[in-house]
């Protein structure tokens, strides 16, 4: 069963999920210190029921390990279908860390953790998550490409792709610099927030980018060349 822990001082709405009772309360304690009240679920078929009920500012999962169903980066794409909460991962090991990032994770960190470490990921997840920065907010169009901000889709003849919070931040920044190489910080010193990762996020929310932008068949690409970054090159 689900329980809600509120402190004085808490500023934002936190979603945990996590079995192990004694790693539950270690990363409570550092949620409340990054300023959350926390929701307690102990599996992810229990964080899905809430959130399909309450909106998060923020979900950690400590993975379990081992993994007995194999259903670890499944429940990553299910979480991220159901919120665009930044979503920290606590996980043993590295070798999935890569495939996390891809399906959806936006940050991820070692298990056992050092709780420094997590607080500095929950506050810097929190602050991408209130950003100031201004992505494409409105109906815009580009040599017919149709980008609607607040749908965050992007449409072209018909052919339409949606995007996550992450990636139409990456977008609307590309779409700001047309025809113009951008190194990895270059991005990150636009606005553009990463987790731990930095540069290495970035390629990753890159491929993600082309592979939903391929089947539109655009009047543009998304270009990488090695020594120059990216970039969104109009024919």
């Amino acid at each position: 069963m689900a329980q809600t822990e509120v402190t004085g001082h808490a500023h934002f709405h936190a979603l945990l999920i996590e079995a192990d009772e004694a790693y539950d309360a270690a990363i409570a304690a550092c949620m409340r210190v990054a300023g959350c009240d926390v929701q307690h679920v102990a599996d992810a078929d229990l964080a899905l029921s809430a959130l399909e009920r309450n909106r998060f500012d923020v979900v950690v999962w400590g993975v379990p390990s081992p993994d007995p169903d194999g259903r670890h980066g499944s429940i990553i794409a299910e979480l991220r279908l159901r919120t665009e909460a930044p979503l920290v991962l606590l996980a043993a090991g590295f070798e999935t860390a890569q495939l996390d990032l891809e399906a959806g994770a936006d940050q991820r960190l070692p298990k056992p953790f050092i709780p420094g470490a997590l607080v500095g990921a929950l506050r810097a997840a929190l602050r991408r998550s209130g950003s100031t920065m201004a992505p494409l907010a409105a109906a815009t169009e580009i040599r017919g490409i149709e980008l609607d901000g607040q749908k965050r889709t992007l449409t072209y003849k018909g052919a339409e792709a949606t995007f996550t919070r992450q990636e139409w931040s990456l977008i609307s920044i590309l779409v700001d610099h047309p025809n113009r190489f951008l190194t990895a910080r270059d991005i990150l010193r636009l606005g553009w927030h990463s987790g731990e990762y930095g540069p290495q996020e970035v390629r990753i929310y890159m491929r993600r980018l082309r592979q939903k932008m391929a089947p539109l068949s655009l009047p543009c690409g998304l270009l990488s060349k090695h020594g120059f970054g990216y970039c969104l090159m109009f024919s």
